[in-house]
């Protein structure tokens, strides 16, 4: 299998890309735009100033190296769709209404079925075979697991201990309901991402190389996001954020950048001297 995009994978991102700009400039410029809680306001010219100028440029790169036939390149592009299905799903089931509904409603769709359709279309061997030998599964398949072990106890922690008083989360009763649209995201989707690509990983599967990197690029493209955030949150004041709940967001997220730039760089380097390991090992090169 080669590894390529398609003409509709090419118009379904340039799509992407010019309702990505367009959304974020009408959230920052267009007056009264956002009808949310006044305290969520800024988190989201925060969201828009990242969207714009993080996931549209790595998106836009990632598609120009992709449709030149550079795996490395499909594999960004991948990462940056990712991102691009996380937030405007966050933002689509979040924002309060809007005119431009429709539109979040077409990011996120576009989105998703473009990321699906990448994922159908990558050739998962050939990935081993640039990566396998050059990253460690160990601490890959490690690092994995215990992000995923710890969002979700970070996550549960806010919502479990008020169901059980029949209170509501304080994150909801500061916010507003929307607030917990992330929880449920990456309790649904992130978590058990992590979790199955660390176990692929673990064992050495092909597509443990392929879900682990463009995890790990999804965590180091939300380091920015996340980062404004919470740095937001915390100037301002108003919202409950706890020491543990700020070290243990940040820290991961700068591994998981680390870790995602080492996956790329393995892309076309060279493989350690020992012997061939399966079938599927080999002489991989950059193209």
């Amino acid at each position: 299998m080669t590894t390529s995009l398609s003409r509709w994978q090419i118009g379904t991102t340039i799509a992407i890309l010019v309702l990505s700009i367009v959304s974020t400039l009408l959230g920052l410029f267009r007056p009264g735009h956002y009808r949310d809680h006044p305290d969520f306001l800024t988190a989201l010219y925060v969201q828009d100033l990242t969207i714009l100028f993080v996931g549209v440029p790595v998106l836009a790169l990632g598609l120009l190296l992709a449709a030149r036939g550079s795996l490395r390149g499909y594999v960004i592009w991948l990462g940056a769709l990712a991102y691009m299905t996380y937030m405007w799903a966050s933002i689509a089931f979040s924002v309060a209404w809007n005119e431009f509904f429709l539109g979040y409603v077409a990011l996120f769709g576009l989105s998703l079925f473009a990321l699906i359709s990448g994922f159908a279309g990558i050739d998962e061997e050939r990935v081993y075979r640039e990566v396998h030998g050059r990253v460690s599964p160990v601490v890959y398949s490690g690092f994995l697991w215990a992000i995923a072990l710890g969002l979700a106890l970070l996550w549960l922690g806010d919502l479990v201990p008020p169901l059980l008083e029949g209170t509501p989360p304080t994150i909801v009763d500061e916010l507003g309901e929307q607030a917990t649209v992330s929880h449920a995201i990456d309790l649904a989707v992130v978590v058990p991402a992590l979790a199955i690509a660390g176990y692929w990983l673990w064992q050495r599967r092909p597509w443990g190389y392929v879900v682990g990197g463009v995890v790990l690029l999804l965590g180091a493209l939300l380091t920015p996001s996340i980062t404004g955030m919470t740095v937001v949150l915390v100037l301002e004041g108003e919202t409950t954020v706890s020491v543990w709940a700020i070290v243990f967001t940040m820290l991961p997220l700068v591994i998981a950048a680390a870790l995602a730039i080492n996956y790329l760089l393995a892309f076309g380097g060279q493989r350690p001297s020992g012997p061939a390991d399966g079938k599927l090992e080999g002489d991989g090169t950059e193209s």
